[in-house]
């Protein structure tokens, strides 16, 4: 698939999930809802945020420690790099633009760094999938949008697990490598690259730091599970409740995932207002305010923040789309 058919189509599911945001709604309704956000929930929030980049970096040391040991700052600066990039970048390029940032200058390659982002992402998926699993009673999974959402998020994780840890213990590099193609020029290079990747997906294996990376993960979402519960605070939805607060982070986990333009416009905003309306009965512009709040709580931080180290880093865009993946 090119790139501009993949561009049309997030453009397409972008423009389809404000449509549905933004349908119907009384905007007189909606600004008072929205003028009488609390600040100080907010910025509660907002500083958790950040605090979960720390944990996050912190997490990402003990994955990369087999390759190379990376002191804190950069692995938050690569971060918060990687999150500017997914702000502003289709595609989630910003996880490329994380892997490139840490791994100029150092001992592994930007192939190796960006396998270890997409472990990262995968441990994340696994979580979000035992929260589900936890609080499946108070999820309506009768509804078809929902039961489709939550079977489509699990089903995917399981696969992509299944066949990581299949191709793993196969070898499946060994069978690729009996093909002439990837004996020589392109197609060796193409392998060696796919070999770099999965060395850094499988580096879970090598670790011994798993109960720090247990630890870490479960820092991390019980983090965003208190931010979650802040901004309930802040838009006045807080009523809903701690298990309210989970079952919004589960969704909200699950409609970032959904492929759209940066920051996942249209679709986090859509899907975090059609679960607080079926699941908790909340009005439609309440709802809304809260899944705009709680979108720029997680949207313009890391701007403005990743922002700052991408330009103190030096980087440049083109960099990344010469010099990605190698």
């Amino acid at each position: 698939m090119s790139k501009l058919l993949k561009f049309i189509i997030i453009v397409i599911i972008s423009a389809v999930g404000l449509y549905f945001a933004f349908q119907g709604e009384d905007f007189v309704i909606l600004w008072a809802h929205l003028s009488e956000v609390e600040w100080f929930p907010f910025i509660i929030a907002v500083i958790l945020l950040i605090f979960s980049v720390v944990v996050r970096a912190k997490r990402w040391q003990y994955i990369l420690e087999p390759l190379e040991h990376v002191p804190l700052h950069p692995l938050f600066s690569s971060t918060m790099i990687g999150y500017f990039g997914n702000s502003i970048l289709v595609f989630r390029l910003g996880e490329l633009l994380r892997a490139y940032s840490i791994a100029v200058g150092r001992k592994m390659t930007v192939s190796q760094a960006f396998g270890t982002v997409m472990l990262e992402r995968i441990i994340d998926a696994v979580t979000v999938v035992c929260i589900l699993v936890l609080l499946l009673a108070w999820i309506p999974v009768q509804n078809p949008g929902i039961q489709l959402s939550i079977i489509t998020f699990i089903g995917t994780t399981l696969i992509v697990i299944t066949f990581i840890v299949i191709a793993h213990y196969w070898n499946w590099l060994v069978f690729f490598q009996t093909y002439n193609f990837f004996k020589h020029g392109v197609g060796e290079k193409i392998l060696q690259i796919i070999e770099k990747i999965f060395d850094g997906l499988t580096m879970i294996a090598k670790s011994k730091h798993i109960l720090e990376l247990f630890v870490c993960s479960a820092l991390l979402w019980i983090t965003y599970f208190i931010m979650t519960y802040y901004l309930l605070e802040a838009t006045h939805l807080d009523d809903i409740g701690l298990i309210g607060a989970g079952v919004i982070l589960g969704m909200g986990s699950i409609a970032i995932a959904i492929p759209a333009l940066p920051g996942g416009v249209g679709t986090y905003d859509a899907g975090i207002k059609f679960s607080l309306i079926l699941i908790f009965s909340v009005s439609s512009e309440k709802a809304l305010a809260f899944a705009l709040v709680s979108h720029a709580a997680n949207y313009f931080p890391f701007l403005i923040i990743g922002a700052i180290y991408f330009i103190l880093g030096g980087l440049r865009l083109k960099d990344v789309d010469q010099n990605s993946i190698q």
